[in-house]
C-alpha cells in the first residue's frame, strides 16, 4: 500500500455556461479530453445549461492538473472563452465512511480515499489495552458492564431492502463515531440476527467476524459499500448503547434491513432511541442515490411481481434515426415528452399541469421498447422506472 499524503488532494473540475460556446465544441471536448461517453457528455451538457456549471471528478490533484491544462489548451486553440475551474473537494473516506478523506492510496491498481484516522489505524499496530472478544454476548457484557440484562431494552425499525445504500449512509452519518465497530457470523443465513440472540452464550453464541461489505450497482463508476451486518458501540451523554444491523429475511421476498438500538431502560433511553431512529429516517427519506436514472424493480423468478430489489440500467443511447416510426407519430413523441419535459418551469408559472402520460399500443414487436429507450435515454436527469404489469402494486413503495 502506497500513500502520496497531503501531495494528491481530491480535485474536481467545473465547466462554466458560455452561451457563446457551441455544443459541439464542448461534447468533443468533454469526450476527448475527459474521456466521456456520449451519453454522459450530453446529460454534462443539459447540467450546465440549466445549472450554469457541471462538475467532472473527483480526480488526484495531478490528474486534475493535467486534465484542466489539456483543456485550456484546446479552447484556446479553437478561439472559445469557455472558463473551466480548479476545485479542492472532500472526498469521503471509503473506509469508514467520514466527510474528510483527503489522503489517496493506491492499493494495487487502484486509488482510494481515507481519512487520517483510517490511515493512522493502518500505521500504527494495535493497542495492547484494546479489549478482544470472541462473541457478541462477550462484547455486549463488556460495554453494558454493571447494568443488568434485565434492565435493558430494544427497539427495532425496519426498511425496504432497496433502500439499503441510503440506509448504510446515514448509518455511517449518525454512528461514524461509535467506540467500536463489529461483524458478526451469520451461521444460519435465513435466520435473522437479534440483539437477544446476541445475548446468548455457549454452544449458541454468535461469533465475532471479520466486517463483511457486499458492492451494491447505484449507477455511477464505483459500487457503494454496504455492510451485511454490523454492531456499534456508541456512548452519547455518557450513557452507552448499542446499534446492531443485519437483514431481515422473509421467504419469498425481498430481504428488508433491520436496525436494533439497545439502550438502558428509562425516559434518557428511550430519547436517545427516539432521537436516531427520527435523524435516520429523516437522512434516508432526504436521499437522492437513484434520482435521475433508469430503473427496474428486478422480479422474482416465481412471476408473482414481487421485487428482489433495484437494477440500475445503463442502456445504449438510441438516435432519432434509430426508431422507425412514421414522422408525424414522431414528432408528437417529441412534443409530448421531450419538449413538454423542458417547458415545466413555464407551464408552473402560468398554473398549469406538469404531468403528462403516453399510451403505447400495439403487438410485439412494432417497437414500444425500442421507442421507450431513445425516450428514456434522452431525459438526462430524470428518473425513469422499467415495470411490468405485474409490479403495479409496487410503484408506491419505490416512488
Amino acid at each position: 500500500m502506497n500513500s502520496m499524503r497531503g501531495e494528491n488532494q481530491p480535485t474536481q473540475l467545473v465547466i462554466h455556461n458560455d452561451d457563446d460556446t457551441p455544443d459541439q465544441f464542448l461534447m468533443d471536448l468533454l469526450r476527448q479530453v475527459f474521456g466521456k461517453s456520449e451519453r454522459e457528455a450530453t446529460a454534462l451538457i443539459t447540467r450546465i445549461e440549466q445549472k450554469e456549471r457541471a462538475v467532472c471528478g473527483p480526480y488526484p490533484q495531478s490528474v486534475a492538473e493535467a486534465l484542466f491544462k489539456s483543456a485550456q489548451q484546446s479552447i484556446g486553440l479553437a478561439g472559445h472563452k469557455l472558463q473551466v475551474t480548479l476545485e479542492a473537494i472532500k472526498t469521503p473516506c471509503e473506509l469508514c465512511g467520514k466527510p474528510e478523506g483527503q489522503t489517496d492510496v493506491r492499493i494495487g491498481n487502484r486509488t482510494i480515499w481515507l481519512c487520517s484516522e483510517c490511515i493512522r489505524a493502518a500505521d500504527e499496530p494495535a493497542s495492547e489495552q484494546e479489549e478482544n472478544f470472541d462473541f457478541g454476548c462477550d462484547v455486549l457484557d463488556w460495554h453494558f458492564a454493571g447494568t443488568a440484562r434485565s434492565k435493558l431494552v430494544t427497539t427495532i425499525r425496519q426498511f425496504p431492502g432497496h433502500m439499503r445504500v441510503d440506509v448504510q449512509a446515514a448509518i455511517d452519518r449518525l454512528f461514524g463515531k461509535a467506540i467500536r465497530l463489529f461483524g458478526l457470523n451469520e451461521e444460519q443465513r435465513y435466520e435473522t440476527l437479534s440483539i437477544s440472540r446476541l445475548l446468548k452464550s455457549g454452544r449458541y453464541a454468535v461469533a465475532i467476524a471479520p466486517l463483511q461489505y457486499s458492492d451494491v450497482d447505484v449507477g455511477e463508476k464505483s459500487p457503494v459499500k454496504c455492510l451485511d451486518n454490523g454492531l456499534w458501540l456508541c456512548e452519547q451523554d455518557h450513557l452507552r448503547y448499542a446499534v446492531l444491523l443485519c437483514a431481515h429475511r422473509e421467504y419469498s421476498r425481498e430481504p428488508g434491513i433491520r436496525i436494533e438500538i439497545l439502550v438502558p431502560s428509562g425516559s434518557a433511553g428511550a430519547a436517545l432511541v427516539q432521537q436516531c431512529f427520527s435523524e435516520l429516517e429523516e437522512a434516508v427519506q432526504a436521499a437522492r442515490t437513484y434520482r435521475g436514472k433508469i430503473l427496474s424493480l428486478d422480479a422474482d423468478s416465481d412471476y408473482r411481481g414481487r421485487s428482489r430489489g433495484i437494477t440500475v440500467h445503463r442502456l445504449p443511447q438510441v438516435a432519432r434515426n434509430d426508431v422507425i416510426l412514421p414522422e408525424q407519430t414522431l414528432r408528437l413523441l417529441d412534443r409530448n415528452v421531450l419538449t413538454f419535459v423542458g417547458t415545466r418551469d413555464q407551464l408552473r408559472r402560468l398554473g398549469q399541469s406538469t404531468r403528462k402520460g403516453i399510451l403505447l399500443y400495439g403487438p410485439p414487436g412494432t417497437g414500444k421498447t425500442h421507442t421507450i429507450r431513445y425516450l428514456a435515454t434522452h431525459l438526462p436527469g430524470h428518473t425513469t422506472l422499467i415495470i411490468t404489469a405485474e409490479q403495479i402494486g409496487l410503484l408506491g413503495a419505490y416512488i
